[in-house]
């Protein structure tokens, strides 16, 4: 025993070397991370074969029990913790459709084609159907990351694999039950089966929602104790998880996604912006190593699997293989080719063609179809091809789609950002270059007595400052000339400054955590709306600060109870709310503005319109503003003082953080001191 545990920590201490190793090499090529894992861990699986001195990994491999209550808690937490919650509601449909509805009818065409053209029976071609249908997209969301790519598009691939993980798992097993069974497919079993996966899925969210709820008492209490915080997060993931699975036998998954939402959700609106990143990056890393063992120990499965050397031996083999790529490919476009351009015509989605496309070339396969295809018992019939089949799948749509959806990215033209970020590092360097050149003194002040050294010293900056200044030129020249990119660059530009400001405005005091929700929304959507391609100004009119629901709901109960007390106090809310945001869109178009302005002076006549066009569209939206603050001040004068004082409260216990903090930092007061002292801005 003591044996197995030390060679499984030096398996487990080389891993991650390697992964180390690997992510330095990688980066430099430019290559996938996640991906290049895999090939790293199928060269090591060929090694620790056929090389004595690398036999020791194999004590490693995946198992159905390591990849779903080791792995996957980090990795769906990690995503749902880091999910926008706004932007997911709204795509939910689309999600769904095609996490629910899209992976049984992958399921039934893979199941119907490769019935008929292998040795799986319709059953067992249905358990394999129904496991390799779910989409594992950690190294396309990544790359998203890296290009930049719409949040639209990574929310919409990450949420479906996210809830598409949890009906794969539960169709699954209903197969499995049938299976093992005898059970025909009726009515019954099938109602059963919908039964069941509507407890699972309902349950699931249940558990999720109510642990994630609870966990937030605990991290407001923690918040100051990072250690803690950790703690507490890390004890919510993996123990919602095991609850779900073990004692409420319902979805894991879906309560893994739903504790993530809230706990993301109390993260962003609650937590000091310094404990946000210290949360990001704890859960960025367990991610990171879970990523690392997962995908090169997939690769050493592989490697170790029977597949290569059954290929090698057997051409039929190959081609059964080769049909199962094939067929599942074909599932997957008709599920996406078909379902979102049918909800697209109902109007309740609207996902262009470009984002079908990667959606369709990038539904990878990972964790979750290894550990359903591994769950099977030694002695079930076609066992094995079952397996050799998911990890030739899993290793196709890796190694291919994995290293060519960046290309289809850029193919499409959803890589935009890249030139806003070149546009911000030009701005950059120079005003950086300008800084050091505005504060030389100090340098002299520090070394009078060489003022030689200083000479050479502004020389060599002042020739830094004419390089950055002559490059800042040549890029808007450049730019000057494309209409469409100059369009894109600034409308870009001002929506970076828009979200800065409702950051800087949220931190002074100025406005709640819900009116930061509301536009940091309505800002996300609109730089969708740019990368895109649409410039429209309609495009960029007001979005109104209305909730639906609510709106609905308080109609129902204006019809039973129209005197009852609740609607007063939700119009009160509604009104306070709305004033709120009209305030806040009044001081942040000013901001925008004034940045804008401060770049007409700089380009030429194709820059200074599309300026103009920019400082429009604001100047309308800033009059919008004042028109509602007006009506709302005129209906509800009580409401908007009382706003007004509340405001001036926040700002008040913001200004003293703030003036406790600077002499905490001068070595005034002692650090703990300060923290004593400290108030909170807004009321928990």
């Amino acid at each position: 025993m003591e044996t197995l545990l030390l060679t499984t920590e030096i398996d487990i201490l080389i891993l991650l070397l390697v992964a180390c190793f690997a992510a330095i090499a990688l980066n430099r090529l430019q290559f996938p991370y996640t991906i290049g894992l895999v090939i790293v861990g199928l060269i090591l699986g060929w090694l620790s074969l056929h090389v004595e001195a690398f036999a020791i990994l194999q004590t490693l491999s995946l198992s159905h029990d390591l990849i779903l209550f080791v792995f996957v808690p980090p990795l769906i937490f990690d995503s749902a913790l880091n999910l926008d919650g706004r932007l997911l509601f709204r795509n939910l449909a689309p999600i769904l459709l095609l996490a629910a509805p899209g992976l049984l009818i992958s399921t039934v065409i893979v199941a119907g084609i490769l019935s008929f053209t292998t040795p799986l029976t319709l059953s067992q071609a249905l358990l394999f159907g129904s496991l390799i249908s779910a989409t594992d997209p950690v190294a396309v969301i990544a790359l998203f990351k890296e290009l930049g790519a719409p949040k639209q598009l990574a929310v919409l691939v990450e949420g479906e694999s996210l809830f598409n993980d949890a009906t794969a798992i539960v169709v699954f097993n209903i197969i499995l039950t049938s299976s093992a069974t005898d059970a025909a497919f009726s009515n019954r079993l099938l109602n059963q089966g919908l039964g069941q996966f509507l407890v699972s899925f309902i349950g699931g969210i249940l558990v999720g929602g109510i642990a994630g709820y609870l966990a937030r008492y605990l991290m407001d209490l923690v918040e100051d104790n990072t250690l803690v915080l950790f703690t507490v997060t890390a004890v919510l993931a993996y123990g919602v998880f095991l609850f779900a699975e073990e004692v409420g036998q319902v979805s894991g998954v879906i309560a893994l996604v739903s504790a993530g939402l809230v706990a993301g959700w109390h993260k962003s609106n609650r937590l000091k912006l310094e404990f946000q990143a210290a949360l990001g990056e704890f859960w960025e890393y367990s991610a990171f190593l879970a990523n690392s063992l997962i995908f090169l120990l997939v690769g050493l499965t592989i490697a170790e699997s029977p597949l290569f050397s059954q290929v090698s031996q057997t051409v039929s083999l190959l081609a059964t293989l080769s049909m199962t790529i094939l067929t599942v490919l074909l599932a997957r476009a008709v599920v996406v080719f078909g379902l979102i351009p049918l909800l697209n015509l109902t109007g309740m989605a609207a996902i262009e063609r470009r984002y079908q496309l990667v959606s369709f070339w990038g539904g990878l396969r990972g964790a979750v179809c290894l550990a359903l295809a591994l769950s099977l018992k030694a002695d079930f019939p076609n066992r094995d091809l079952i397996v050799v089949l998911t990890l030739g799948v899993v290793l196709f749509t890796l190694l291919v789609p994995g290293t060519t959806v960046g290309r289809l990215i850029r193919l499409l033209n959803l890589d935009r950002p890249a030139l806003i970020d070149q546009w911000r590092k030009t701005l950059a360097q120079a005003a950086a270059q300008r800084n050091v050149m505005a504060q030389i003194d100090l340098v002299r002040e520090f070394q009078p007595q060489f003022p030689t050294v200083v000479d050479d010293f502004q020389q060599h900056f002042q020739q830094a400052v004419t390089d950055a200044e002559q490059a800042l030129v040549q890029f808007k020249a450049q730019v000057d000339q494309q209409q469409e990119n100059l369009q894109s660059l600034m409308l870009l530009t001002a929506l970076s400054v828009e979200q800065k400001s409702y950051q800087i405005l949220y931190g002074q005091g100025l406005m709640s955590e819900s009116v930061l929700d509301q536009l940091n929304a309505r800002t996300t959507m609109r730089q969708d709306a740019v990368l895109g391609g649409d410039f429209s100004l309609e495009r960029f009119n007001l979005v109104p600060l209305e909730n639906k629901w609510s709106r609905y709901w308080q109609a129902v109960v204006r019809k039973v109870r129209p005197n009852h007390p609740w609607l007063g106090r939700q119009q009160s809310q509604t009104a306070i709310a709305r004033y709120e945001y009209w305030a806040i869109l009044v001081r942040v178009s000013d901001r925008v503005s004034s940045k804008l302005e401060a770049f007409k002076a700089q380009g030429g006549t194709n820059f200074v319109e599309v300026i103009e066009s920019c400082l429009e569209l604001y100047a309308q939206e800033r009059t919008e503003a004042d028109k509602a603050i007006n009506r709302i001040a005129a209906e509800f004068p009580e409401l908007v003082i009382s706003c007004q004082m509340e405001v001036s409260d926040r700002i008040a216990r913001s200004l003293q953080n703030e003036a406790i903090k600077k002499l905490a930092d001068e070595g005034a007061i002692s650090d703990s001191v300060g923290i004593q002292l400290m108030q909170p801005v807004f009321s928990k």
